[in-house]
């Protein structure tokens, strides 16, 4: 691709993005701070990474399971017990993929495709020592193949699990339930109060009057008690470190950040329009649990959240500046020269 027409790409890419609002996540913030250019690869040019860290997905399916147990089996799908062999594997992935896929007939088998088959061991020089087609078809068509081709026709956008990663979801979720505190604070049983409102996994979206972009977000546990004019933002975090590391990981991690959007959002979509809204008020916490499965309600103070606003003004300045001039090369100290050694 020469330069020019290589130019003329990433332009089009960059007129796409910006032709309609652009909604920022706590994660987007996040990539756009630490990598203007690794922003602009995943959200402009779409070139977003295939692979999803495991611990993330263990994450989504410990989330999934305490807040939204009804979803588990539409979210994610178990890894059958056994695989196909390292050979057997890409062939039925391609036959899946290549033939399957655009074909569009969920009643087919992998056994509905023995000339495809037959052509794809020929092409990788698999079972060619056998005499017959007829015999290189028992090979490639076992139980195994077979189960792990109608698991590929299950799977179609789910996150694919082991027992393993399910059952330590399990533990956690488990270990969650039997702490009062917690499920008293996420209020996790069914409520008997019709003046306490709880959403599990809640999507929320606004506008920003003064810039050309917006705010989204999912917010985990979000309890509105009407009695005492209180909204309590709950958001889990499983941590790999000890417990008591949190707080090193709300620093590196840019969780003020986090916390910071999901209470603008709540307040714009819970708050502000309320007559008493001057007589509310929010409180923040970060329901960790450690890999030991310790589990301690880190609440974030009032001061804190405070200083964490005010400082969530400069990073809104450093989005609107990337944003606003189009400039995603390099961070905005470095961007706008504001950096000698």
């Amino acid at each position: 691709m020469s330069l020019e027409t290589k130019s003329l790409v990433l332009t089009e890419e960059l007129e796409r993005f910006y032709s309609e609002k652009f909604y920022f996540s706590y994660s987007s913030i996040n990539k756009l701070l630490f990598s203007p250019r690794l922003f602009y690869s995943h959200y402009i040019l779409n070139q977003k990474e295939d692979s999803v860290d495991a611990h993330l997905i263990a994450g989504r399916a410990t989330h999934c399971l305490l807040l939204q147990p009804e979803k588990f089996d539409d979210e994610f799908i178990m890894l059958p017990g056994k695989l196909p062999t390292d050979s057997n594997r890409p062939i039925i992935d391609h036959i899946f993929n290549t033939h399957y896929i655009p074909m569009g007939n969920d009643a087919l088998e992998l056994e509905d495709f023995p000339n495809e088959l037959i052509g794809q061991l020929l092409v990788v020089n698999l079972y060619q020592n056998l005499k017959t087609d007829t015999q290189r078809l028992d090979k490639i068509l076992s139980d195994n193949n077979k189960e792990y081709f109608s698991f590929l026709k299950k799977k179609q956008n789910k996150s694919v699990i082991d027992v393993g990663v399910k059952q330590q979801a399990e533990s956690v979720v488990e270990a969650i339930r039997a702490d009062g505190r917690i499920t008293a604070l996420m209020q996790l049983d069914p409520v008997k109060d019709d003046k306490v409102t709880v959403h599990n996994e809640l999507f929320l979206k606004m506008d920003l009057k003064e810039y050309d972009f917006g705010f989204k977000g999912f917010v985990d546990n979000v309890v509105i008690d009407e009695n005492t004019k209180t909204i309590f933002i709950n958001d889990l975090k499983l941590t790999g470190k000890l417990i008591q590391d949190f707080p090193d990981s709300v620093r590196y991690y840019r969780y003020d950040i986090q916390a910071s959007m999901y209470m603008t959002l709540c307040y714009k979509h819970f708050i502000n329009d309320r007559p008493d809204a001057s007589e509310w008020k929010v409180i923040f916490t970060f329901i960790t649990v450690d890999k030991y499965n310790q589990i301690y309600p880190f609440q974030v103070s009032d001061e804190t959240l405070t200083m964490w606003e005010t400082d969530f003004y400069g990073v809104v300045t450093k989005v609107d500046y990337h944003y606003r001039h189009r400039n995603y090369g390099l961070p905005y100290e470095l961007a706008i020269g504001n950096v000698k050694l």
